[in-house]
């Protein structure tokens, strides 16, 4: 439950509010420090849990912004702290956390963390806009979709309705219509918030040639280690740069990018000293995203792939675990997943609803994957949607049934998680360059 404010700063205070900022990442510290300190806030930080501790008791601050994965004490160990202390229970948290962690995003919501934003999505402006809401009561301007956790769970909504038109701007010299509010011109704090975002993107795409260089060059040196230890080390190094990316693309307004580089970050943590699970089908999946975020580099100027993005993703499969295990899979990555174990349901499915990834069993009975990938493919809409194959078959002639067969990918069972997270974020992704590129 969360608990109620005790200390509600009002918007004619003359008090700065004081913010702690809690990260093992010291990047992460300096972005959004510098830019919530550029908003009028009072930074500290904090780079692990028992120094917020200490942090917490020498002066207790407005509000806490919270990592939850941290060295020596986690996010979610530090929340269940403040609770158990009588002057620290109502301290209002906001977690920054990664799409891949969910489970324990809902446990800091469950404990009482006021707001939990994906790190991917978030910028300091954004940031700044939910700390006034929560401490200030101010509506944030937030896409709900940025939210991972909730303090309970919400009562359910009616089916939404479309959005009305904005009215149009009106010139300075023409009086409104009654009834009307003429445009409100832009306030300090608005132009403060437009040069944080301003000047964190273009430091971003200042460097995004030597980064993307720097990725290329990590990712051979680690295809090419003879010995397992270097092996581990370069796999580290290249970890290292892949979090940098996602740690600096979501400020600088380049969502797709952070939303990709998180995956497969979590992809590679998940790989560190598990050399059995870098299977050739893993290797290629890495090849592919580093490929990939270098074309994602190079398109970052465009402003028209700086929102978040959100899909629907239809599984099929005969074996009902299989399913569990994929759309949990999805789920982690802030994706809407459905399965099913019949492909004639599946079908049905498609026609009813739109879905913007498909993933595909091979061998089922009554239809296989390949025959019902065909049918998908004829269907309205569908000619074009991300479509991967989830088999035990991997070789030659299985992928070149899939590529006939209308599919953009194959991964071999047993399913590595990440590995199939990191595969869908990535198509569809190409997917929406493809569309952009179209319009």
């Amino acid at each position: 439950m969360v608990p109620p404010l005790t200390k509600m700063a009002q918007p004619g205070d003359n008090h700065t509010l004081r913010i702690l900022l809690v990260d093992d990442d010291p990047l992460v510290l300096k972005i959004y420090g510098d830019g919530l300190a550029r908003l009028g806030f009072q930074i500290e930080t904090a780079t692990d849990g028992l120094q917020a501790m200490k942090s917490l008791r020498l002066r207790k601050p407005d509000l806490m912004v919270l990592d939850l994965m941290m060295p020596k004490m986690s996010g979610v160990d530090v929340l269940k702290y403040l609770r158990s202390q009588a002057d620290l229970a109502a301290l209002p948290v906001v977690v920054l956390s990664n799409a891949y962690m969910n489970e324990l995003t809902q446990e800091a919501a469950a404990i009482g963390a006021q707001k939990a934003l994906l790190k991917s999505s978030c910028t300091p402006s954004l940031l700044a806009g939910v700390i006034r809401e929560v401490l200030e009561g101010k509506a944030a301007s937030e896409d709900p979709s940025l939210l991972v956790a909730a303090p309970a769970p919400a009562a359910p909504e009616p089916m939404e309705a479309s959005a009305p038109e904005p009215p149009p701007a009106i010139s300075p010299q023409i009086q409104p219509p009654q009834g009307q509010v003429a445009a409100r011109a832009p306030s300090p704090a608005d132009r403060a918030e437009g040069d944080v975002a301003a000047q964190a993107r273009e430091e971003f795409l200042e460097h995004a040639a030597p980064i993307c260089a720097d990725l290329r060059n990590l990712f051979q040196a680690f295809t090419g280690a003879q010995h397992e230890a270097e092996r581990g080390v370069r796999l580290q190094n290249l970890h290292r740069k892949v979090h940098f990316v996602a740690a600096t693309a979501g400020p600088a307004g380049c969502h797709h990018l952070a939303q990709l580089a998180r995956v497969f970050e979590a992809l590679l943590s998940e790989l560190a000293g598990k050399n059995s699970r870098l299977t050739p089908s893993v290797m290629r999946t890495m090849a592919s995203t580093v490929d990939f975020l270098g074309l994602l580099f190079e398109r970052a100027q465009e402003n028209s792939l700086g929102t978040p993005m959100a899909a629907r993703a239809l599984a099929v499969d005969d074996d009902p675990l299989s399913n569990r295990l994929v759309a949990a899979a999805l789920r982690h990555v802030q994706l809407q997943a459905r399965s099913t174990e019949d492909p004639r349901v599946a079908l049905q499915w498609l026609q009813e609803s739109r879905y913007d990834l498909i993933l595909l069993d091979v061998e089922m009975p009554g239809m296989d994957g390949f025959k019902l990938g065909e049918q998908m493919r004829a269907l309205p809409g569908y000619d074009r949607t991300p479509m991967i194959y989830v088999t035990s078959h991997s070789d030659f002639e299985s992928r070149a049934k899939s590529i006939l067969s209308g599919g953009d990918d194959l991964i071999s069972k047993p399913v590595f998680p990440m590995e199939l997270a990191t595969k869908a974020v990535a198509h569809l992704l190409k997917r929406r360059l493809l569309e952009a590129a179209n319009q």
